[in-house]
């Protein structure tokens, strides 16, 4: 839930990496400066219209991360921004601290240190606020290795957290492995996973979140071994992703869209990717993404004849109903 950031949004136009918009002083840094000085209602005003945009294609259940604060003030300001967007009932909110995005500026020369800060600062004091629900990480070249994101997953397991994490966007270091060993709810990026990866999923119950997005965005070439997580009955979750710096796309159509274009998923497994195991992705299968006895009555009525017709048209919003808590809105 970053404010917008045009140099790194630009950078991205031109750099295909993560890596390299680092390098540019792009990316994630950019972001965290204007973010860090960025006043709250701000941040506040400028969430509220993203948000409202997206219960504009019938967005009833929306996954806000932070992240882009890097420092205990600003990662508690924006997940206290999380927690007014909540109490306005317009959406349910599932708020995500991941404070392990990148290493500020401040710590680029002590990454472990800036470990040690989320470990034993950002996520305890954060969590007794009440202000997030999961914690989750970058495990990658260009964020964390696979020790200090295994330190960040058993702080929070310590506490009772559930974890998920950013992994094999860019190489694969064993992220989904990890993550999966700590019954994570999701492991997302996923382009480099490879099929012990894929087989520690389905054995930790952890949900793949395909971002297709990013991957248009960074112009990747690597695509998720969607063939694999068929095989092995992983539940594959479809996600906007939406960010300043790799994936400015505020359309849940539009990424179910790229999902089936880029990935290869059916219209099917795409609705199925941004309803229930959407849902199990974020911890609330028990209650949403499906119309059932006992669930949330949360659903959509479209002005479509059938439902591959939203999917495969992303620049046309049929929808004619929104019913969120049993309530036309």
């Amino acid at each position: 839930m970053p404010v917008t950031a045009p140099q790194s949004g630009n950078s991205g136009l031109t750099a295909r990496h993560t890596s390299i918009l680092a390098l540019q002083g792009g990316g994630i840094n950019a972001t965290v400066s204007a973010t860090r000085a960025c006043a709250e209602e701000t941040l506040y005003l400028l969430a509220r219209e993203r948000m409202m945009r997206l219960a504009s294609e019938g967005v009833t259940l929306l996954e806000i991360k932070s992240g882009y604060g890097l420092e205990l003030a600003t990662e508690e300001k924006l997940l206290r921004v999380a927690a007014k967007l909540a109490a306005e009932n317009a959406i349910d909110i599932s708020p995500t601290l991941l404070a392990a995005h990148a290493t500020p500026a401040e710590y680029r020369d002590d990454p472990d240190g800036y470990i040690t800060l989320v470990c034993e600062t950002m996520i305890p004091q954060l969590w007794q606020k009440g202000l997030f629900d999961a914690v989750d990480l970058f495990c990658e070249s260009v964020g964390f290795n696979v020790a200090q994101s295994e330190r960040v997953l058993q702080t929070a397991k310590a506490l009772g957290i559930p974890v998920k994490g950013h992994v094999e966007q860019l190489s694969l270091l064993g992220g989904a492995q990890l993550v999966s060993r700590y019954q994570g709810l999701s492991a997302d990026h996923i382009e480099y996973l490879d099929e012990a990866g894929v087989a520690a999923m389905r054995d930790g119950g952890t949900v793949g979140v395909l971002l297709p997005g990013a991957f248009y965005f960074l112009r990747e070439t690597q695509r998720p071994p969607v063939e694999l997580l068929r095989r092995y009955q992983v539940p594959v979750a479809v996600a906007s992703d939406f960010n300043p710096g790799t994936s400015p796309f505020c359309s849940l159509h539009l990424a179910m869209n790229m999902a089936c274009v880029q990935f290869g998923l059916t219209p099917e497994e795409a609705w199925a990717g941004v309803t229930r195991h959407a849902a199990r992705a974020l911890g609330r299968q028990a209650t949403h993404g499906q119309i059932r006895a006992g669930y949330r009555a949360d659903f959509v009525v479209w002005d479509a004849e059938q439902p591959v017709e939203i999917v495969y048209e992303p620049g046309r919003n049929p929808l004619y109903q929104r019913v969120y808590r049993g309530k036309i809105s």
